[in-house]
């Protein structure tokens, strides 16, 4: 009852002071905007006063700029009636030039379509040669894993030794009448996350050798025992042999919530020829089930000790007995699924294989047509470029004359519009005066009314907020005594639930001590009727002693007189005992010797010939003797001295023959693959070659062409080329440069002079940055051989480029400072003290952008 009334007083003093809060926002947010609709009025009443005197200076300027408006507007119908005439002369001049310039872009435009369609085309084609390698990498691995994993399921690798050397021994014909099907894993299917389980739980199970008859079985024993060594399950199996059983033991119900998730048979299936009747041949999987924790297993091995728990991780509990670690690697099920996981992704890259290599095809029939339709496209541009040249020199000359036209019709409409935008300015400055000075009156009247409304309301809920904090504090007090009370009986109800607590525990100990004494009482009982039947046999044998001591004392003088009798005949016997010993000591030594002599002769018999002698002397129908034996002994001793002769036998031939045929299947396998490798890098290479062959024509041929150019330039005439060699015995060839300077025949660079050298080597450099522009570049003293003249044309060369390569230049010559934007210098005013100076030209040299090189070193 008091927590109700304490919830009740908690929920009122919560809602009291949420009013309050909210009073006292609103009194704050009213007050606030009080003071915003005051400074509001206020700034309202200046713009009012503003805005007037604005309005009124709009209004004369309207007025003055409407008379200049009104003449320019007649100074420019004179000056359009002028140009309309020019105008009609300059477009039957421009005519022409504009349907050649019109067909010379649109052909421009059509090259640099086509142009980006083949860049398009060769970068779709290196992507899709990229994404093939890559696919075919891809290809290549999954193979190489796919091909591994088939190997060991073949060669059942992750079986004992024994097994695989039987599967050895069946592939090769070593037993007639044995012929094996493969063993229970290759028949065994398993969901995913049940395999880890499954094969940990039948690691010996799914290694069982699957036969069809028990003669093979037999045969397979047989081949153990005498060839190959080792133990094996075998597993008889015959579809038309097995037969489920009608009798199938009832599924213990175990439930879900003890953690149990299916037993082991319901998880494993297994396929023709075996089939679901394997199954009754498993008893652990009928007498397994699966658990989702270890604690599960735990607590149900010890309650069902018939039955074996395993957990997801394969761990087994089954009574008292916990199997469990970590596999040494992956498991039959495991393998046989990822191969499923191989196949499929080997279909899947063997198609994206085939639609790359069709998209390639594909990529290069279409560049190769764009690169037709080009080279058309640019004979058509060439014919239109001449075409528009002629035409532009027509058009020139009209349109000169409609400039000067154009120029003074230009310079009224700028004024006119001008004068326009003033008026239009004017006029809306005027408007929107007017239109302020309205709103500021209107803002005035609503910003004193909604003050006076807010100042009513403020006074109203300062009154209502006085009421609710009263009302508030008497929530408060009467709280706070509530929450005392509650305190207080919330004490006496902990200490009363100790006590009740105390007397249990105290109720419980009396109980169990009952327990006890009646136990003991019990046992007591039983103990005292005990030993009363204890007490009674007892007496029995007591009475049955007492008799015997009298006969026994009889007995014993009786006896008296006959040991004096045999002490006589001890003394005799003596003499007796001491001969036989002495038989029985040389009995001893022979038995010895015999014993020495069959342990040699059994030792003999395992080393010569593997067999104990008890199996000899079995299968021997009579003994021989006489000369008999002795011709024997000698035939065993020719037979040993040639089985000697012949050396030791290697035991392990078998087990290494085996080995090295797997080294040699291994082997072969990397052969292969690195056989396949070496195919693939070559592919590769070939297509480098290709690529970098198809680079190389398309540099050389822009060098030599722009090498030309240049010798031209800096010789002022003549003609230079670069020219291929014959192959050398590595298959590249080499490059000659020859050069024919004005005046001179053709001939090899090596036969000209130094200056010319230079200079055909300046221009094999200038061609070279033409074709692959280079941010900055350094020339030391390359003017040195030049004449004056060949400085003019290497200068002008170089202010050409300089617009996109910085030069640096080490030079004496001055004609080739004179070009440079920067001078630096390094000069000596002291002996052994160097000093550097620089120069930046600015004015004449700035406003040249040909004379512009990046910078000038004189050394």
């Amino acid at each position: 009852m008091l927590r109700e009334e304490s919830g009740t007083l908690t929920a009122r003093v919560e809602e009291l002071a949420n009013r309050a809060e909210s009073r006292a926002a609103q009194i704050s947010e009213s007050e606030a905007r009080i003071d915003a609709l005051r400074r509001s009025s206020s700034e309202a009443g200046e713009s009012l006063l503003r805005l007037h005197g604005e309005q009124k200076q709009a209004e004369e300027a309207l007025v003055h700029q409407a008379e200049a408006l009104r003449k320019l507007e007649a100074t420019e119908h004179d000056l359009l009636e002028t140009s309309m005439r020019a105008r009609d002369d300059a477009e039957r001049a421009a005519f022409e030039h504009e349907s050649a310039t019109s067909q010379l872009n649109a052909l421009k435009q059509n090259a640099a379509e086509l142009q980006a369609k083949i860049a398009g085309f060769r970068e779709q084609r290196d992507a899709l040669s990229q994404e093939s390698g890559a696919l075919r990498d891809s290809l290549a691995g999954v193979r190489a894993r796919h091909s591994t994993l088939t190997q060991i399921l073949n060669d059942r690798s992750y079986t004992a030794d024994a097994v695989q050397k039987l599967f050895a021994a069946n592939e090769r014909g070593g037993g007639q009448n044995f012929r094996a099907v493969g063993v229970l894993a290759d028949y065994a299917e398993v969901e995913e996350q049940h395999e880890a389980a499954i094969e940990q739980y039948l690691r010996d199970e799914l290694e069982y050798v699957v036969v069809e008859t028990y003669d093979h079985a037999r045969a397979g024993v047989s081949m153990l025992r005498d060839e190959v060594g080792g133990r094996a399950t075998f597993f008889v199996d015959s579809l038309r042999n097995l037969r489920l059983s009608s009798e199938y033991e009832p599924i213990v119900n175990f439930r879900a919530e003890d953690g149990v998730i299916s037993r082991l048979d319901k998880l494993v299936e297994f396929r023709d020829p075996l089939g679901a009747a394997a199954k009754q041949f498993l008893p652990r999987l009928r007498s397994a089930y699966l658990t989702d924790s270890a604690t599960a297993a735990e607590k149900l091995s010890q309650e069902n000790s018939q039955y074996a728990f395993v957990t997801p991780d394969g761990t087994c509990y089954q009574g008292r007995m916990v199997t469990g670690g970590r596999p040494d690697e992956v498991g039959p099920l495991g393998m046989k699924r990822e191969l499923r996981a191989l196949d499929a992704e080997v279909m899947q890259l063997e198609h994206k294989m085939q639609e790359k290599q069709a998209a390639l095809e594909l990529v290069g029939t279409e560049l190769r047509s764009t690169e037709q339709a080009l080279t058309e496209i640019d004979e058509k541009q060439r014919e239109a470029d001449r075409e528009a040249i002629s035409a532009m020199h027509r058009h020139g000359q009209m349109q000169s004359e409609l400039a000067r036209l154009g120029l003074e019709l230009t310079i009224c409409q700028n004024e006119l519009a001008r004068i326009r935008l003033d008026v239009e300015n004017a006029r809306q400055r005027a408007e929107r005066a007017k239109n302020q000075h309205t709103a500021a009156a209107l803002s005035r009247a609503e910003a004193d009314a909604e003050s006076a409304r807010l100042a009513e309301a403020l006074v109203l809920l300062r009154g209502s907020i006085q009421s609710e904090q009263n009302e508030l504090a008497a929530a408060r007090a009467k709280f706070a005594a509530m929450n005392e009370r509650l305190m207080a009986a919330e004490a006496l109800s902990t200490r009363l639930n100790e006590e009740r607590a105390e007397l249990e525990r105290r109720e419980a100990a009396l109980q169990q001590q009952v327990t006890s004494i009646l136990d003991e009482t019990s046992a007591l009982g039983k103990q005292s009727e005990d030993l009363a039947l204890q007490l009674e046999g007892l007496r029995g044998e007591k009475l049955r002693l007492e008799i015997r001591q009298r006969e026994l004392e009889q007995e014993w003088d009786a006896a008296r007189t006959r040991v004096t009798q045999m002490e006589d005949h001890l003394r005799m016997s003596r003499q007796s005992l001491q001969e036989l010993r002495e038989q029985r000591s040389h009995a001893e030594v022979d038995r010895a010797k015999n014993d020495s002599d069959r342990q040699h002769l059994r030792e003999t018999c395992m080393s010569e010939v593997n067999a104990q002698p008890e199996d000899l002397i079995a299968t021997e129908a009579a003994f021989m003797s006489g000369e008999e034996l002795a011709i024997a002994e000698t035939n065993y001793r020719e037979m040993k001295q040639r089985i000697e002769s012949m050396g030791p036998v290697n035991m392990m031939a078998l087990e290494e023959f085996n080995e090295c045929d797997q080294r040699f299947t291994f082997l072969t396998r990397e052969r292969d693959d690195l056989l396949q490798s070496i195919a693939d890098t070559q592919q590769a290479i070939a297509e480098l070659d290709l690529a970098t062959k198809e680079k190389f024509e398309h540099a050389f041929h822009a060098i030599n062409k722009s090498f030309s150019e240049a010798f031209h330039t800096i010789f002022g005439g003549g003609m230079a080329e670069m020219r291929l060699t014959e192959p050398d015995s590595s298959g590249d060839a080499g490059i000659d440069i020859v050069a024919s300077p004005p005046g001179k025949r053709l001939q090899n660079v090596l036969l000209l002079s130094g200056g010319e050298k230079a200079m055909t080597a300046l221009a094999l450099l200038i061609a070279i940055f033409r074709y692959q522009p280079s941010p900055f570049c350094i020339l030391d003293e390359v003017d040195a051989p030049l004449d004056e003249a060949n400085v003019g044309r290497f200068t002008r060369l170089i202010g050409e480029m300089s617009g996109q390569t910085q030069f640096i230049i080490v030079t004496h010559n001055r004609k080739t400072m004179e070009m440079g934007s920067v001078l630096y210098g390094v000069t000596m005013q002291e002996p052994g003290v160097s000093k550097l100076v620089s120069v930046r030209w600015e004015e004449s040299d700035a406003s040249d952008p040909k004379q512009k090189a990046a910078a000038a070193s004189a050394a």
